[in-house]
């Protein structure tokens, strides 16, 4: 007799088969010969199972949404543009209904010269490549997070407010921004962060080697027939924004990152990918330290083994983590339809001794 968590997996996976009809293309709404609005929706419900998550000490397991986005997005003129999108995540996880509905992204871009953008809006930061994925495109069931560590407190789900120019010159894709960061304020226990209200500055720098990488949002996969190759570095900067027992500090975020997509013969496809990060927010702040991941999979027409592997040296002892990730995913109608699915094993602590976490994922995606 199956298990409970057997069941819903089967259910999820025939739903998938049954959706596999969907067309792939996006809601447009041509307006004039230059503008259109475009009209999506994302959905992403996940279950999860984790070793000894059961009040009896069993495994135990969860259906929830894990994003439900609306998107909205579309071209004013050949030059002026908007994206929108809201976002409600982890919806009715653990029992949880309350979740907040709120917007994510939104920003008006120009392109002021060939090639060359002006954003002004809520904005992902671009310190490296990984953060700059859409959610909808990721290769891996979920981002590396673990990893991402931005100065605690600012902006809203990775993003933030501010203006950013992007752009290429020749191979180099470029994109430097300004944002809010932490305001000046004073905390709870009267320490006055950022005292003179300076800004947060992000950039990052990448040299394309052959298809040059114009998204908006990069993607995890591409299924194309040209092959891609690129290098980044990124730095992220605000001056006392951090606050810790042994005063403020700046908060520095250094990053390194490589993406490689090779489509091969056969309707098949190789990609890696892998990001050294670098954070500096107090030598007694265990957000602080150095980490990196790797991702790669191999794609055989719709189907595709991958794993993935983390790893966070902490400045402070026994905080630190490592994490791997085996995963196959099924690729019914590329990032429109797909089931992604993983085990990840984690150790958290003194990793010497620390125990090991098992959870299994599987999240199914409709993106129309």
């Amino acid at each position: 007799m199956r298990t409970a968590p057997a069941r819903m997996l089967s259910l999820m996976a025939a739903l998938a088969v049954c959706l596999s009809a969907t067309p792939s293309s996006a809601f447009k709404i041509p307006i004039s010969e230059e503008s259109y609005l475009n009209v999506a929706i994302l959905l992403q419900p996940q279950l999860q199972i984790v070793d000894g998550g059961a009040p009896s000490g069993g495994p135990g397991s969860d259906m929830f949404l894990r994003r439900t986005r609306l998107l909205v997005f579309g071209n004013i003129t050949k030059k002026l543009s908007f994206f929108a999108e809201t976002d409600q995540p982890n919806f009715g996880k653990n029992g949880n209904w309350d979740v907040e509905f709120f917007i994510q992204d939104a920003f008006i871009s120009y392109e002021v010269a060939e090639k060359i953008w002006i954003d002004v809006g809520m904005l992902l930061p671009p310190l490296t490549r990984h953060v700059l994925q859409g959610a909808i495109a990721l290769q891996a069931v979920d981002y590396h997070s673990n990893l991402v560590r931005w100065t605690p407190g600012v902006g809203k789900v990775w993003r933030d407010i501010g203006v950013q120019v992007r752009g290429f010159a020749g191979p180099v894709g470029f994109r430097a921004a300004v944002f809010n960061g932490v305001n000046g304020q004073t905390a709870p226990d009267g320490t006055v962060l950022n005292p003179d209200d300076l800004p947060r500055v992000t950039a990052m720098a990448r040299w394309n080697f052959f298809t040059r990488e114009e998204d908006l949002f990069f993607q995890g996969i591409y299924f194309s027939s040209e092959p891609r190759l690129s290098v980044g570095i990124g730095a992220d900067y605000q001056p006392k924004a951090v606050s810790t027992v042994s005063g403020l500090h700046d908060s520095l975020g250094l990053a390194a990152d490589v993406f490689l997509d090779v489509p091969l013969p056969n309707d098949q496809e190789f990609v890696f990918n892998a990001t050294l990060f670098h954070y500096r927010q107090g030598l007694d702040n265990p957000q602080s330290g150095t980490g990196f991941y790797a991702e790669t999979g191999w794609r055989f027409g719709k189907l595709q083994p991958l794993i993935s592997g983390e790893y966070f040296k902490a400045r402070v002892s026994g905080v630190d983590q490592v994490a791997i990730k085996p995963g196959f995913n099924i690729w019914f109608q590329k990032h429109t339809l797909n089931l992604r699915t993983e085990v990840a094993v984690t150790w958290t602590g003194d990793l010497a001794q620390a125990p090991a976490a098992v959870t299994g994922t599987s999240q199914l995606q409709l993106f129309y």
